[in-house]
């Protein structure tokens, strides 16, 4: 879900989301499990903000779409999200 203040955007947890999150990873820890992810199959847009420190890290951000994903500096190789490209489109421009 993404929200606006203003002429921000920012994107919030759905009720349950974290907790849910949190839990199924405490539980791989706990069984001392790897988790795998998929692959990207898109390109997906997301707020830019601290994007560039979360690419150069390796950590996760959360799309338009909901897809959580790494974000890498060579985002033309895959395909656009259709879901986030239209999502994108409906944001009021300045």
């Amino acid at each position: 879900m993404w929200d606006r203040f203003g002429n921000t955007f920012s994107n919030l947890g759905e009720p349950g989301v974290w907790g849910s999150r949190i839990q199924t990873l405490s539980e791989a820890v706990e069984a001392k499990q790897l988790l795998f992810s998929e692959p990207g199959k898109f390109s997906h847009y997301t707020h830019r903000k601290h994007l560039a420190g979360k690419t150069v890290e390796g950590s996760g951000v959360r799309s338009m779409c909901g897809v959580y994903f790494v974000p890498s500096q060579d985002r033309g190789a895959l395909p656009t999200c259709s879901t986030c490209e239209e999502m994108y489109s409906l944001l009021p421009k300045e």
